[in-house]
């Protein structure tokens, strides 16, 4: 038995990673064969490493692998095509024929017609799929598996089977595990929160969290009500979203809404409270580090001596930014950073952690690419304490946009498989998850994720 890979082995292209794969590739004791993928080549400083790390024979009993890691045929691939024999060779390639110019396309036809291709398999787009002459397969990737679960397919002769990996599958859990995570799925009141506590109420929902916006609006008979209604009828976890502190012209800014929404918290009885790392130019992070700590302290005090947990939750890029000219706390070692700095001022670890925005964390210009959001979990998964959910989507001119509707497990740009296998394997840690929705209903969403994850 041979085993062969559609590309995207490394997902940031890293020599690093090249290593640790070849590593598990060669404990398994089975033959492999090897095709490129775009992901391999990410980084320009590796990419003639991990080239020469990931080269394989490129044909084997029937088998022809097309190198088609930059969206066309490389000159030794147009070549594989072109030779005579083996007839009825099964070609695997990363990038299916819809992304190759023309006469790239024109060269497999022809493969085709002489029959010395029978049958051709990529990757790439992460979808299943099952046509006369081509079989599209989304793979292991659980950050990018969309319409199912991360899987292995088997091809024996005429014969495809797909091996689910049911970790990162709710479906294939035991009914305790699957409930228990769906207990924690609840919504933030992003929009309308009497609505949405209103609506979840009714849907069982557990956990909720609100966004500060003034005194007034908080402190709204109609908000309070259905808080209490919401507390009777089975709410466990609220949580407050805290308005930013930043760093501009040198000065603080935000520190005063910061502090009333401190005693909001405390007014409200939360339990938990999710806060940004601060604004700060990277660049202006060092200088301006104690001068937003100082402005945190006696706050954050108060929420810790209320027993109240908190999450820091991460940046991104937004468009029009550089990675050089960026805020602070769009990584998880700047992350990490902020909340250590902040336990140290503090004297406290126990209740300070991460919350994890996903679609931050994909959403995120050119280091969505270098962490990936199973390497955010890989770094901070034992510090996380909460999350929020919501899909990103593309927007006509090619930009992304957050904070929309998530009612499927396995998305084209956030698939939580990831989150569901490390959930189940216990290195991320179990937390409130806040479906923030901005445009849609996040009850909507979680009744439909739950749904979803029914088998």
């Amino acid at each position: 038995m041979c085993s062969s890979d559609l590309g995207d082995l490394t997902a940031t292209g890293s020599t690093a990673a090249a290593k640790r794969l070849l590593r598990k590739l060669k404990a398994t004791g089975i033959p492999y064969l090897l095709t490129p993928g775009n992901a391999d080549l990410r980084s320009p400083v590796d990419r003639a490493k991990v080239t020469e790390l990931l080269a394989t024979p490129v044909e084997e009993e029937g088998l022809v692998l097309l190198d088609t890691s930059r969206s066309r045929l490389s000159e030794p691939a147009q070549a594989l095509l072109a030779k005579s024999s083996p007839a009825g060779a099964l070609a695997v390639t990363h990038c299916p024929p819809d992304t190759w110019p023309e006469e790239d396309r024109a060269l497999l036809e022809k493969a085709f017609r002489s029959g010395r291709i029978c049958k051709l398999i990529a990757g790439h787009w992460h979808i299943d799929g099952s046509f006369e002459r081509l079989e599209l397969v989304r793979g292991l990737d659980p950050d990018k598996a969309s319409g199912g679960a991360p899987e292995l397919v088997i091809f024996d002769g005429g014969e495809r089977e797909n091996i689910i990996l049911e970790d990162a599958d709710p479906r294939s859990w035991p009914r305790e595990e699957r409930e228990a995570f769906c207990d924690r799925l609840g919504c933030s009141g992003m929009k309308e929160p009497v609505g949405v506590l209103k609506r979840g109420s009714e849907a069982g929902m557990k956990v909720f969290e609100l966004r500060f916006t003034s005194p007034d609006r908080m402190d709204e008979p109609a908000l309070l009500r259905a808080l209490g209604e919401w507390r009777a009828r089975g709410g466990v976890v609220l949580s407050l979203h805290l308005p930013d502190l930043s760093w501009r012209d040198g000065e603080i800014h935000g520190a005063a809404e910061f502090r009333e929404a401190v005693r909001m918290a405390l007014d409200l009885g939360c339990s938990h409270v999710t806060w940004h790392v601060p604004r700060v130019a990277i660049a202006d992070f060092e200088s301006a580090c104690d001068a937003l700590l100082d402005a945190a302290e006696s706050p954050v005090r108060r929420l810790l001596a209320a027993g109240i947990s908190i999450g820091i939750e991460n940046l991104h890029i937004v468009p029009g930014e550089s990675v050089d000219a960026r805020n602070f706390g769009c990584t998880p070692d700047e992350c990490r950073e902020w909340i250590e700095l902040l336990r140290w001022r503090l004297d406290c670890c126990s209740r300070i952690g991460f919350n994890f925005d996903l679609g931050h964390a994909r959403n995120n210009g050119p280091l969505a690419n270098l962490f990936t959001i199973s390497d955010w979990y890989e770094e901070l998964g034992d510090e996380i304490n909460g999350f929020h959910l919501h899909q990103v989507v593309k927007r006509p001119d090619g930009t992304l946009c957050n904070h929309m509707p998530l009612v499927e497990p396995f998305g084209s740009l956030i698939s939580l498989a990831s989150l569901f296998l490390g959930w189940r394997r216990g290195t991320v840690n179990p937390a409130p998850m806040f479906f923030e929705i901005r445009d849609g209903d996040p009850v909507e969403s979680m009744c439909r994720l739950r749904a979803a994850l029914q088998p």
